[in-house]
């Protein structure tokens, strides 16, 4: 090689621009994916609370103000409710705060975060209200008596709820906080009906049987229905109960009493049809495994199978039982149960075991005991007190969203 190619080798420089703008290309190119993705994982996350906000946390307050009506309810003296009329009275002792707005119902507020707020309306019926548009809406919204549609039902047995749940940004508290610069962020609407359960057996007695002729009480079987109700009530023209064996007996006032109308359907019993009595109840048993035993304290439970209680799975507790299907209570279970039992078919029950109480029974009756005594006794003051924990109003079916008006 000549010395003048040895002292001027290539030039290269060219190429050292060229993987610059590549380099601050591909540095353009990564900064512009990551600051993509991070905007997109911003804008689902605003996406994301939006949705919380405007449908999940009204949809919960919506719901809240379900829950604080049927409380209102249960907590009213004079039962059942023919007018829903919450009350704002701060001057009385103690003072009355069932709402922050008597002329709408029951309204609360809370605040969520900053000048995020939550609320509630619970609308009453006010066919008065002077403002024409807020009347309405209020005749979309309010709280109604639907017993009539319901069936031949007394007044006040029962009672569409509608609440409707906001989220809204609190700018100005001395303006409607729906008034700008106010502004909703989410509105929901959930309804719900609150029925009043009846426990009104066919008469006052310790065993309601529909066929007296169907009824046997034997050896050491005994029906006690005190000074307050018979020992046994059933219907005319069905026979008489067969009492007979060493140790039976029936007393009350009378021990026997045949009446010529005799209604022992569900909703005769409990004021609600089978369906509507598994909406309300506490615990609905398809499998007779899980039938609780006891009984817990004031709580209803529909077997939708039929029963055989043992020693192992008793008879106990305190509350209504409604048993669809043929039962026995079998000897030795030492069964002791206080409240309503309902039956819809026979009913057969060994020692040792007594139910305090009523009993009705659609189909056959067989009271029998052995070395020890079976006691079915009438108890008005347990079925009183039944009425006043059960027999308050319930949810008696799903929460459901219908559609309003915008408001």
């Amino acid at each position: 090689m000549c010395p003048e190619a040895r002292a001027h080798p290539e030039d290269r420089s060219g190429e050292r621009g060229v993987a610059l703008i590549l380099a601050i290309l591909f540095t353009i190119i990564v900064v512009g994916i990551t600051t993509t993705g991070a905007l997109v994982l911003r804008s689902h996350q605003v996406k994301t609370e939006t949705n919380f906000i405007s449908h999940g946390q009204s949809m919960q307050f919506s719901r809240s103000g379900l829950i604080e009506a049927l409380g209102w309810m249960r907590k009213q003296t004079s039962q059942p409710i023919l007018d829903f009329e919450p009350r704002l009275l701060t001057m009385t002792s103690p003072p009355v705060l069932d709402t922050i707005d008597p002329e709408i119902g029951i309204v609360r507020e809370f605040q969520i975060t900053n000048s995020i707020w939550g609320r509630y309306e619970v609308w009453k019926e006010w066919n008065a209200d002077p403002d024409e548009k807020r009347l309405a809406w209020r005749q979309q919204m309010q709280t109604t008596d639907v017993s009539s549609m319901r069936g031949n039902l007394s007044a006040g047995s029962v009672w569409r709820v509608r609440s409707l749940g906001y989220v809204f940004r609190r700018v100005d508290e001395d303006v409607p906080f729906n008034q700008p610069p106010n502004q909703i962020l989410g509105q929901d609407m959930t309804e719900v009906e609150a029925r009043r359960l009846a426990l009104q057996p066919p008469g006052q007695a310790a065993l309601c049987a529909r066929n007296g002729g169907s009824v046997q009480v034997l050896t050491r079987g005994r029906i006690v229905g005190g000074t307050l109700g018979a020992g046994i009530y059933y219907l005319i023209g069905g026979g008489t109960p067969t009492i007979s064996g060493t140790g039976s007996s029936v007393g009350g006032t009378p021990s026997q009493s045949a009446a010529s109308t005799y209604q022992d359907n569900f909703e005769a019993v409990f004021g609600v049809g089978q369906s509507e009595l598994t909406a309300m109840a506490d615990y609905v048993v398809g499998n007779a495994n899980d039938f609780p035993s006891p009984v817990p304290m004031n709580t209803v439970v529909l077997s939708t199978v039929g029963m055989t209680f043992t020693a192992a799975r008793p008879l106990s507790g305190t509350g209504v039982v409604a048993i669809v299907g043929n039962t026995t209570v079998g000897q030795g279970s030492y069964s002791s149960f206080s409240g309503l039992l309902y039956v819809q078919g026979n009913l057969v029950v060994r020692e040792p075991c007594e139910i305090q109480g009523a009993v009705v029974v659609t189909g056959s009756v067989r009271v029998e005991g052995a070395s020890d005594f079976v006691t079915l006794t009438y108890d008005d003051a347990i079925l009183s007190s039944l009425r006043q924990a059960i027999g308050t109003y319930r949810l008696s079916s799903a929460v459901s969203r219908p559609m309003a008006t915008d408001r």
